[in-house]
């Protein structure tokens, strides 16, 4: 989350005022930074980059872009320990919903990738979708896999039952994956 600072002009007041307009239980003002969330977080501790308090900060500050264009709002696993210990209440699932969703919708890159060259439109990641966001459809003859980019939450697990490989979840290569493991044997 840290890098070039932030500019006046890239802030967008309105954008916390947009969140809260799209889901009536994620009201994020509420949140005065105590870092509960962040310190219950087990996504965090493997991912110190995914911090609850720091992207609702962002939210409330306006930093659309960076909040938007990040990976971090796909990492959440939606264990509500975040919500559980909040003592503002904050609904920090919702929250990432909505993030989602306008991410997705403002062109943003989705968490999954799907090379239809390599599909073999078996439907194995369809049905292991537990958000629904793989369909099947008919291109050219042939049966391929296609992202529903408004459903899908990033959770890897179409990329994990894809038999062909065909699958991709951008924010989780296995560089990425490899250089986390090694890390704490350093």
């Amino acid at each position: 989350m840290r890098g070039q600072p932030i500019r006046l002009s890239e802030l967008d007041p309105n954008f916390k005022l947009e969140v809260i307009a799209h889901e009536a239980n994620c009201d994020i003002t509420a949140c005065f930074c105590c870092g509960t969330c962040t310190a219950g977080c087990p996504i965090h501790v493997v991912y110190p980059q995914h911090d609850p308090r720091k992207i609702v900060r962002m939210v409330n500050l306006g930093m659309r872009e960076r909040a938007l264009s990040g990976p971090y709002i796909w990492y959440c696993s939606d264990c509500w320990i975040c919500e559980q210990h909040c003592p503002q209440e904050v609904k920090f699932s919702s929250v990432w919903n909505v993030l989602k969703d306008m991410a997705t919708k403002e062109g943003y890159p989705p968490p999954v990738s799907i090379n239809e060259d390599m599909c073999s439109g078996c439907g194995i990641c369809a049905a292991s979708c537990p958000y629904s966001a793989i369909e099947l459809r008919i291109q050219n003859g042939k049966r391929l896999a296609n992202l529903v980019t408004t459903l899908c939450r990033g959770c890897g697990v179409c990329g994990a039952a894809c038999p062909s490989a065909a699958i991709s979840v951008n924010f989780f290569e296995d560089e990425q994956l490899f250089a986390q493991i090694e890390a704490p044997a350093a």
